[in-house]
């Protein structure tokens, strides 16, 4: 009788505590710190804005009291004109040109206009970053092909990796078979291709069956692993003659930044990852690297990767039917994902490729040879199917070995169906 009194009493804590949130909850929907400063930021650009319209009002004032003072020398020149009687052809030619000029320097861009910096970070542009938050979320099982799949002109060749910039409204996807990058503009019938443009080689302008792709920090260069050259490489985007080869001699297949700029590779040859700080030579092994196996220890065909706030590395460890998680420093992995072997049921992956996880530490991957996208949430023993698993097919609840994986700011899911030449859009089912 008394637990239950105990526990009736903590019931009416929970409730308390939830009804103090709401009313948090409802206070902070005008005053959350972060929409303080934005108001902050609105009141400093305001005033920024202010003070330069004021400042070039001044000089424009300024250039008009000029042209005043012109046009008093030149009144007096008048009432000398007037005073003389001296009206002849000359003076007068003389004087209607230069009140023509003074009218000129009154309004004509010859002599005054306005112009606008385009270089200038005077007012800073505000964003907000939200991440992605996945958990409880649900997708609607029909997609929207948003790259490729319209035929002759818009197709790819075995998509892979792929990265989504939000603010461009822009997908860019490597092109596995056509070797090359291509840029597609959301609701665009066709891509651009950004990268490889010169086709298959290993000049420096060119890539060879690139695996995966990824915005740098600024979003200002693309990271490519350009697999058939054994190299990982950088492509800016404002520039098209700077191009860098920032790793060599690697079987690179996955790519991941942090937000330190540090760039992590798996290697599917050495069944490693490695991280690779700015201007590193070598590289530092953050998982695997003990030769292939199954062991805690060790990968089988690494792939995609995926790295969390804490430098934790998630990895698709392929052949072992399996995701892998490497605590940062830790000298053996944690199976968060599959490992139950080959197979179709909830316990189970084949052949796992891209790869997200969230806040929560829920791993969503794509369960390739089962032609679908799995959700693992934490520390859960067994998988649910967020997307596909309808069977092999190019209908727009189906897949055909998906490969790529990508969440944009609104949560919506990205997927690269690899053969069916297409890259998927699943938007959140908001109902």
């Amino acid at each position: 009788m008394k637990h239950r009194e105990e526990l009736k009493l903590k019931f009416h804590q929970i409730e308390d505590q939830r009804n103090q949130f709401a009313q948090t909850l409802d206070d902070e929907k005008n005053n959350h710190p972060l929409i303080q400063q934005i108001t902050q930021w609105e009141r400093i650009s305001i005033e920024k804005i202010r003070q330069t319209a004021e400042e070039q009002r001044n000089l424009v004032q300024q250039y008009v009291q000029t042209i005043e003072v012109k046009l008093h020398s030149f009144t007096e020149e008048i009432q000398k004109t007037v005073k003389k009687k001296d009206f002849n052809e000359i003076i007068l030619k003389k004087l209607q040109i230069e009140l023509e000029d003074l009218k000129n320097q009154l309004y004509q861009t010859d002599y005054i206009q306005i112009k606008q910096d385009s270089s200038s970070t005077f007012i800073n542009k505000l964003f907000i970053n939200i991440t992605p938050t996945t958990t409880n979320l649900k997708w609607k099982q029909q997609a929207t092909t948003i790259a490729g799949g319209y035929g002759y002109g818009g197709q790819f060749h075995t998509p892979f990796g792929i990265d989504v910039d939000d603010q461009q409204q822009t997908i860019y996807v490597a092109d596995f078979e056509n070797h090359g990058i291509i840029k597609w503009k959301f609701g665009e019938r066709n891509g651009e291709v950004v990268a490889g443009e010169n086709g298959e080689g290993d000049r420096i302008d060119q890539l060879n069956l690139p695996y995966d792709v990824i915005l740098d920090q600024n979003k200002k260069s693309l990271i490519i692993c350009d697999n058939g050259n054994r190299r990982v490489v950088r492509w800016s985007l404002e520039n098209q003659n700077d191009r860098q080869i920032l790793i060599k001699d690697i079987s690179c297949f996955g790519l991941m930044m942090n937000n330190k700029g540090d760039l992590f590779v798996s290697d599917y040859e050495r069944n490693e990852v490695k991280r690779w700080k700015k201007d590193e030579k070598q590289g530092t092994i953050v998982a695997g690297g003990n030769g292939k196996g199954d062991k805690l220890n060790q990968l089988n065909r690494p792939g995609f990767i995926f790295v969390d706030r804490e430098d934790s590395i998630y990895v698709s460890d392929r052949d072992n039917h399996r995701v892998m998680k490497w605590l940062k420093g830790a000298k053996e992995g944690i199976i968060v994902a599959g490992g139950q072997g080959e197979g179709n049921s909830l316990k189970q992956l084949s052949a796992p490729q891209g790869l997200v996880v969230n806040e929560n530490g829920d791993v969503y991957v794509a369960d390739c040879c089962n032609h679908r996208v799995m959700c693992w949430p934490s520390d859960s023993k067994e998988g649910h199917v967020v997307v596909g698993g309808n069977g092999e097919g190019e209908e727009s609840n189906q897949l055909r070995y998906p490969i790529g994986l990508v969440f944009d700011r609104a949560n919506n899911l990205y997927v690269a169906d690899r053969y069916n030449n297409r890259t998927q859009r699943f938007d959140v089912n908001t109902n």
